[in-house]
Order: C-alpha cells, then structure tokens, then sequence
C-alpha cells in the first residue's frame, strides 16, 4: 500500500546544512535527478539544486516531504518553478 502524501507536509519548506556534510530538507514533493554529484529535488514553488561528491540518500520519508543527504556538499541553488524547462535542459542537455 502506497504511502498517502499530504498537501500540508510540504508547506513547511526548510533546509538544513550540518558542517557541508549533512543536509536535511523538508517540504520536499519529488527527487527529480540523484546521482553522486547532483541532487534536484522538486520543493513547493521552486527546484532546489545539491552540487557535491559522494552524495548520498541518508534518509526519506516520502509522506512526510523529508530528504536528508550526506557526502561532500559543494553548493546550493534554487531555480524557480517557472524557470524548471531551463534548468532540466542545461541538467540534461
């Protein structure tokens, strides 16, 4: 049985950055591209872009909207909702 997700589990968006080894993210609706380097995860308006090496999936709990990563963090971006076409082109070619 799939697990119901629920609108209110995302509305709290936060993000956590523990010594650039530790990352913690909440209001998280979808892992769209998880490789060792690269990380984009679907927030609520917005894409949020994990650059690092050796990142790896520490934890998820889908029905709640939480991710936590762990590897070498390099950096953060967001790119708008609006904007998703461009980023996922310049991600995919």
């Amino acid at each position: 049985m799939a697990a119901e997700i629920k609108p209110e589990a995302f509305a709290d968006e936060r993000i956590s950055l523990e010594g650039r080894r530790f990352l913690r993210a909440t209001g998280v609706r979808e892992i769209l591209r998880f490789e060792e380097t690269l990380v984009v995860l679907r927030m609520a308006e917005r894409l949020l872009v994990v650059r690092g090496t050796g990142l790896a999936l520490r934890s998820l709990a889908p029905e709640d909207g939480r991710v936590e990563l762990r590897g070498g963090i390099e950096g953060l971006s967001y790119e708008q909702g609006g904007q998703e076409k461009g980023l996922l082109r310049r991600l995919f070619g």
